[in-house]
């Protein structure tokens, strides 16, 4: 079967994200004409949605497969999926603008909750693609799932009760702060070396799945350096950003379903840590 997505895609969709970026960065002043940031909430609140959504097709669809396979890999990538997903729900719900949850809504907790989920996104996917995968004796999905719930529950009480106290990430109008900048250029670092990984993977194994994985971590590498210099949460750089986390989140999708037994290929779950015994096994039982 032909392949969707080729290196020759790879690439011209990577440069094309790049050149985006520069544009829409250098032309502010003319692009501002035609937006209006007082839509932006809803547009954000839009795009961070698509990306919940996807988080939590990842979550479900990788408990299902953990249970038929006991795959150590996929219970690690699918509570990773419902850490993001969970913490990227409380960004949502806590951004600028958005109506009361638990306590007003706020610049510091929406970035807050942004950088954690971030972090813990980028050292995760470094861990899925570095572990070595093995099968577990024991079904621990539901002990997995009720300790990922303690962990969000703990960074949502820490943020929303110490929010006064946590060092400033983000003034609105002047820009994020010095230590932002050092956390997000942490998760790039981690981002660029799962790129690479990635990339040394799919040369080893010439799996679409991965190109695919590969270019959801360009998009997020170029987020996470977008919001490193966006000046307010309404601004054009920000909406950016966001776009470029939703199309990374789409193409790991692709890679982990859509390339899986979702079109009836194994690529996409062998490019995740499954062995082709265990695949073949998966696709018998789901036949």
């Amino acid at each position: 079967m032909k392949k969707q997505l080729t290196e020759g895609k790879f690439l011209l969709y990577s440069v094309l994200a790049i050149i985006l970026l520069m544009v829409v960065h250098l032309n502010q002043p003319q692009i501002k004409i035609f937006y209006n940031h007082e839509n932006y909430v809803g547009i954000h609140t839009l795009l961070e949605c698509i990306s919940i959504s996807i988080s939590a097709t990842i979550f479900f669809y990788g408990r299902k497969v953990f249970r038929k396979t006991k795959s150590s890999r996929m219970l690690l990538l699918s509570i990773t999926f419902f850490l993001v997903g969970a913490i990227d729900l409380l960004h949502t719900m806590s951004f600028k603008g958005m109506p009361f949850f638990i306590t007003e809504s706020s610049v510091a907790k929406a970035t807050w909750f942004w950088v954690t989920a971030r972090m813990l996104q980028a050292f995760l996917i470094l861990l899925v693609l570095l572990l070595p995968d093995r099968k577990l004796k024991r079904d621990v999905h539901n002990a997995s799932f009720i300790f990922g719930m303690i962990i969000v529950c703990t960074i949502g009480y820490t943020i929303f009760q110490f929010e006064q106290s946590l060092p400033v990430l983000m003034v609105e109008g002047e820009g994020t702060t010095f230590v932002k900048n050092v956390m997000e250029y942490a998760v790039s670092f981690i981002q660029f070396i799962c790129l690479m990984v990635t990339l040394y993977q799919y040369h080893e194994q010439k799996c679409e799945a991965k190109l695919s994985i590969a270019l959801a971590l360009v998009f997020l590498l170029l987020t996470e350096l977008v919001f490193t210099i966006y000046q307010s949460v309404y601004d054009i750089d920000n909406f950016t950003g966001h776009i470029l986390k939703t199309l990374g989140f789409y193409y790991i999708l692709k890679g982990f379903y859509f390339l899986g037994l979702g079109e009836g290929k194994d690529d996409g779950l062998k490019a995740f840590g499954l062995k082709p015994v265990e695949v073949a096994r998966m696709k018998d039982e789901v036949s």
